[in-house]
């Protein structure tokens, strides 16, 4: 593995936070749609439950579908919790109960069960408890010694929720552990030593929500309050701040119809930041004020994102949310999106960039003033879909990740910097389906990255370019194998790189009884040996088999 000198002892820079404001996932048109029927969501974190209004993009004219009926619950086994399944996606007739167990080499486990639990006609329970990771060896920043990978997440969430006539009411919450080791250094202290690198992060949370009946009362609401912790166990050196955050998180928003292609609506979030010792109290208050028109061919919105934050580098911050999307030829649409904004980087966040964060000073909120896009979508043919895009986006306070040693403690670390950054960025992505025999989808996008003088080796774990490349094909009846290709290019610092993301996997899936899965899955079939976005090396050839359980 290539090591730069970038990875040097005592690199203490500080900006501020992270924004990069997202496209919104496309739903490419004419494409395969895997009817699922299983209830399995990935709800690590309550508060990822949807409270802001549907806003649904438009879509070109659906010549055909293929219906699919296979199911495939296996995901790829990632260090950090998919996001939730949107509410919008279960069905009525939906298996209630999932269970899942998965082992491989180096000792990673998946396990995991939830179950849904309709108590009546109008209340609902909803129960998750997880396990994932690892421990084994893996290459490390010493090339004469492996690193004795640790890491281990557990988490449990709890929700309810009542329907009355015309609103309801929720109310839920989740526990997580996530323990793990830092990596060594070149030097090695006594295991007495508190600073022997090892950690233990509690994630703990609660929250009510009351949201209106869908179309039940003049305008649409809802609004959700509650209370989140973080706590790290074990002193980090270098990390300017407490080891405790609490905060008090508020998001909502109220949505009413002028008719049926307009509407009004306000979304806001308010985050109190409470901490015990160094760092700063602050509340960040967000406002998204707009206006959207929507009929067969034309997706209009007029918002613009107003937020203010209290402390830590406070002020008021201004950035546009428009888009307009026009469909053509039932076969074809084009937009143009001018988004912004701006992000919180609490515990959570940074936790999400990386496990092995350290930060020498508080992270600020980054601020995105403009993320501005054009693209051309199209659906020539029944299971083709094709999108061509390009952009612009200037971000301040960005979040970078570095990774670092020092030989004077007992373990490397994953240093968060901050700094302005502008990426100039297009891409191409083509898929195609037909019915449940195959799929096949190419993506690519490249960013052209411009910094202050003197800070580009900030982008040392940026992408240059990504290529990705997926398919999947059914075997015999019931039995099914999928390819994942992905090729991360990395950014030439003072005539240097890290090695590129270079990742290709395998799996295969077979269901039995329209109930029982079993499948195995093969990671880095390249034995490529690279340091992932989090600042980390990642596992050599490793490998899982489990099965799954619907009932």
């Amino acid at each position: 593995m290539k090591y730069i000198s970038v990875f040097l002892v005592g690199i203490t820079v500080s900006f501020g936070s992270l924004y990069a404001q997202n496209q919104g996932n496309d739903s490419i048109l004419n494409r395969t749609v895997v009817v699922e029927n299983q209830y399995n969501p990935e709800i690590m974190d309550a508060f990822k439950m949807n409270v802001l209004p549907d806003i649904e993009e438009p879509a070109v004219t659906k010549q055909h579908i293929d219906y699919a009926t296979a199911v495939r619950p296996f995901s790829a086994w990632e260090f950090i919790p998919m996001d939730a399944y949107p509410i919008s996606q279960e069905q009525a007739r939906n298996a209630r109960g999932y269970i899942r167990a998965m082992y491989g080499n180096l000792n990673n486990v998946d396990a995991k069960g939830s179950y849904l639990w309709d108590i009546t006609q109008r209340d609902r329970l909803g129960i998750m408890a997880s396990v994932y990771g690892r421990n084994g060896d893996i290459s490390s920043f010493n090339p004469e010694e492996d690193w004795k990978s640790r890491f281990y997440r557990t988490d449990v969430v709890l929700d309810y929720s009542h329907r009355f006539q015309k609103v309801s009411l929720a109310v839920g919450g989740s526990w997580g552990s996530q323990v793990f080791n830092f990596m060594p250094g070149y030097e090695t202290v006594s295991s007495t030593d508190p600073l022997s690198g090892k950690q233990h992060y509690t994630l703990t949370e609660g929250y009510l929500s009351v949201s209106s009946v869908k179309d039940a009362l003049p305008v649409d609401f809802s609004i959700q309050t509650g209370f989140r912790g973080f706590n790290r166990k074990y002193l980090i050196p270098f990390n300017g701040g407490d080891d405790f955050e609490r905060i008090i998180h508020t998001k909502g928003y109220v949505s009413g119809n002028f008719n049926e292609t307009q509407k009004i609506a306000i979304g806001f979030e308010m985050n109190n930041l409470m901490y015990d010792d160094r760092l700063t109290d602050n509340t960040l208050l967000q406002l998204n004020p707009y206006y959207t028109l929507k009929n067969d061919r034309v997706y209009f919105k007029a918002g613009a994102h107003v937020d203010w934050q209290i402390a830590n580098k406070s002020g008021f911050k201004v950035a546009p949310d428009v888009q307009f999307d026009y469909v053509f030829a039932d076969k074809y649409a084009v937009y143009i999106h001018a988004l912004g904004g701006t992000r919180l980087n609490d515990f959570r966040s940074l936790n999400r960039l990386s496990p092995y964060w350290v930060k020498e000073n508080q992270a600020v909120t980054s601020y995105t003033p403009l993320d501005g896009q054009i693209g051309l979508k199209a659906s020539p043919v029944a299971g083709l879909g094709m999108k061509l895009f390009g952009g612009y986006r200037i971000v301040k306070n960005e979040m970078f990740v570095l990774p670092m040693y020092d030989p004077d403690y007992s373990y490397s670390y994953a240093e968060l910097l901050q700094a302005k950054a502008q990426t100039a960025y297009a891409g191409a992505a083509i898929d195609y389906g037909y019915k449940d025999y195959f799929d096949i989808s190419l993506k690519g996008k490249y960013y052209n990255w411009t910094m202050d003088d003197g800070l580009d080796y900030l982008l040392l774990l940026k992408p240059q370019y990504v290529v990705d490349v997926s398919a999947r094909a059914g075997i015999v009846k019931n039995l099914s194998i999928a390819a994942n290709y992905r090729y991360e290019a990395r950014n030439e610092i003072n005539n240097e790189k890290a090695d590129a993301l270079n990742n290709l996997s395998l799996w295969l899936d077979y269901e039995v009884l329209n109930s029982l899965n079993v499948f195995v899955r093969f990671n880095n079939l390249l034995n490529k040996d690279y340091l992932a976005q989090n600042g980390y090396p990642v596992q050599g050839l490793n490998f899982m088999a489990g099965c799954s359980l619907r009932f």
